[in-house]
């Protein structure tokens, strides 16, 4: 089975208030080791604990690659995933991770973003415990508009998908995958449902179906940007999600 774990997991801290799950992939080492450097250094030091870890599957001849081995086994932050990591195999590698944030870690909240993005750990945790107002049935993040939310039918685009798939010609609302947060029972939820669900390999699209088959809302936030505008670094501080970085801009909003 895709979701039989192959591979041992990471263990969880106690007490989680937020686990932070990054796609990533075999070859994508250096990005990883920049965010170990950067955003995800003071690893749950914070008064509010929290845990990064990083969706990795199998490369395309299906082994894992050595090097990624001996990666996880000196950062222990590596869900690695019994997939071959493709773009259209996304869904399952999102869906493995919140099987295990969700089942292993039980945090109060889980943000899901990407290798090149930038998550302002230093307010994030914070934030949601002090600030954020909605404690159950949260899903939130950076919304498309509905003339954004067309099924792409062109059986070339990596997008593509069948009617056989899914049957409307648009997505119900969803949040951009660069990033965004539920809270656990929306995880369970989202989970729960997946077993009815079929899976499509637009992974935000999937999760807006799930949320929508959970009988849960999707929240719009404007702390979600999904493409690096040349924010200042003084507006890094109001994000908490930034897409599209490359290292250097990766260290330069982590000063």
């Amino acid at each position: 089975s895709l979701f039989g774990d192959a591979f041992e997991l990471p263990d969880c801290k106690m007490g989680l208030v937020l686990v932070i799950l990054v796609t990533s992939a075999p070859w994508n080492a250096h990005q990883r080791s920049v965010i170990r450097d950067t955003w995800a250094s003071p690893w749950g030091t914070t008064k509010y604990p929290w845990q990064v870890a990083f969706l990795i599957g199998r490369a395309s001849d299906g082994r894992v690659p050595q090097e990624v081995l001996e990666e996880k086994e000196s950062f222990e932050d590596i869900v690695l995933g019994n997939y071959v990591d493709t773009y259209r195999n996304l869904t399952l590698k999102v869906m493995h991770g919140l099987k295990w944030a969700a089942e292993h870690c039980r945090p109060q909240y889980i943000l899901k973003t990407d290798d090149d993005c930038f998550v302002n750990t230093d307010r994030l945790p914070q934030f949601l415990v002090e600030h954020n107002t909605i404690r159950s049935g949260l899903y939130v993040g950076s919304l498309f508009a509905p003339n954004q939310r067309h099924v792409i039918r062109e059986p070339l685009s990596k997008w593509y998908v069948s009617e056989e798939d899914f049957r409307p010609d648009f997505y119900p609302p969803y949040a951009s995958g660069v990033g965004y947060i539920l809270s656990l029972d929306t995880a369970q939820a989202m989970l729960q449902v997946a077993e009815l669900v079929r899976p499509i390999p637009v992974e935000d699209a999937y999760v807006g179906i799930l949320a929508e088959a959970a009988g849960i809302v999707v929240k719009s936030s404007g702390r979600f940007a999904k493409h690096n505008m040349n924010w200042r670094v003084c507006n890094y501080r109001y994000l908490m999600v930034i897409h599209h970085l490359d290292a250097g801009e990766l260290r330069a909003a982590n000063e």
